[in-house]
């Protein structure tokens, strides 16, 4: 049982970030509760989700490790652990990008936030008494909810070794700059009120407030505006590139911090103005941030580059595979299509025929969101596309 929730915790969570994640990875000490995944790849698309114009070069995780305190679930914190996170990103090939797919994951995306807010009106109704949920129903989702909350109240993170790199050489023709962060450590974890690490318990208190103290050592951030391509070399290469000494042209030097927050659990609205839901308390030493003139100008023509790139990919379909050079007709057709495509699109919506199927589709929607609202159950596969779709 622990192996097949590991499983899905980790599926669900990563796996639309490390590749080929399956049970077959996991290595499950069911007496100690240990969840560990090493050397994991990251997945290619794995910024696809997020709908931006990058994509992932190369990159792997060291370590993945989900420590579970199997017999003492209410006193102890589950620890999630992270080692050697690296990654290089870069920003797509309009001649590579793939439109069906970041329409596939478009539409995953909005499936996935029906899931959430089906997921928050499950709990809400199982706190309710009565309602659509039967008694010994709702005392089941109340202890499942009570340990859950538990868990993610009390939840440990901690991340150790992270280097993130992004590197360009379409924004200025013939020439490649790099940017980077690295992170030594991050460690996330809860507190009581003097900020002293300790096990939360589950509070229905009115009053009840959430104290969490985020500890960051060793943050740098780098711009290089002269560098070199990573895409073709193998993962042990890449370690022992990001990991040598060189010197980077940095923005930010090492710094660390310690972050406390505190925030307050009631549902009801705060009254008063000098009290806010969330306070958040940084403490830091000197933070010095050093930019050049050429740093500065590469940001700004990645920003355009950026631009350029989430506009183009819904014209993807339009562009063609030849340079202006070689075809300067089909690029002035292509420039034409991507205003005349807009416009045909106006005026075909504009039409009974587009206006009935719209209705159609509504109406399914609202019979859908209805029997969502009316049904313990919630929404089947089929359901859940019509809505997401809307």
């Amino acid at each position: 049982m622990l192996e097949g929730l590991a499983a899905w915790v980790l599926n669900n969570y990563l796996g639309q970030y490390l590749e080929n994640l399956n049970t077959d990875q996991l290595s499950v000490g069911l007496l100690r509760g240990e969840v560990e995944l090493e050397n994991v790849p990251l997945r290619k698309d794995a910024l696809r989700h997020l709908d931006i114009p990058l994509q992932v070069v190369s990159g792997f995780v060291g370590r993945v490790k989900l420590q579970i305190p199997v017999a003492r679930l209410r006193s102890e914190p589950w620890v999630v652990v992270f080692e050697q996170l690296y990654g290089v990103v870069s920003p797509i090939r309009l001649n590579e990008y793939d439109k069906d797919a970041a329409a596939a994951a478009c539409q995953a995306r909005k499936i996935n936030q029906l899931d959430g807010l089906e997921a928050s009106w499950k709990a809400e109704q199982a706190t309710k008494a009565g309602g659509h949920v039967a008694a010994s129903s709702a005392s089941w989702f109340s202890f499942g909810t009570s340990i859950a909350t538990n868990i993610v109240e009390n939840i440990q993170l901690r991340i150790h070794d992270v280097h993130l790199r992004y590197e360009d050489d379409q924004s200025s023709p013939g020439q490649v700059f790099a940017c980077g962060i690295s992170i030594r450590s991050l460690t996330v974890q809860s507190t009581d009120s003097n900020w002293l690490p300790t096990f939360v318990r589950d509070s229905n208190s009115s009053n009840a407030v959430s104290h969490k103290l985020l500890e960051l050592v060793g943050l740098t951030l780098y711009w290089d505006t002269t560098s070199h391509l990573c895409s073709d070399i193998t993962i042990p290469q890449l370690v022992e590139m990001l990991n040598k000494d060189i010197n980077h042209q940095f923005v930010v030097q090492p710094v660390s911090a310690t972050a406390c927050l505190r925030r307050h659990l009631t549902p009801n609205p705060l009254k008063s103005r000098t009290q806010p839901r969330l306070a958040c308390h940084l403490t830091m030493p000197s933070f010095p941030v050093h930019l050049t003139d050429q740093q500065y100008k590469q940001m700004l023509l990645a920003n355009r580059l950026y631009d350029r790139l989430d506009k183009a990919k819904h014209y993807i379909e339009y562009r063609p595979r030849c340079s202006v050079k070689e075809s300067p007709v089909e690029w002035w057709q292509y420039a034409m299509q991507c205003h005349i495509d807009e416009i045909h699109t106006k005026n075909e919506n504009a039409n009974w025929d587009v206006i009935l199927e719209r209705s159609a589709d509504l109406v399914d929607y609202v019979d859908a969101y209805a029997k969502y609202l009316n049904s313990p159950n919630g929404l089947t596969s089929d359901e859940k596309d019509v809505v997401s779709r809307r």
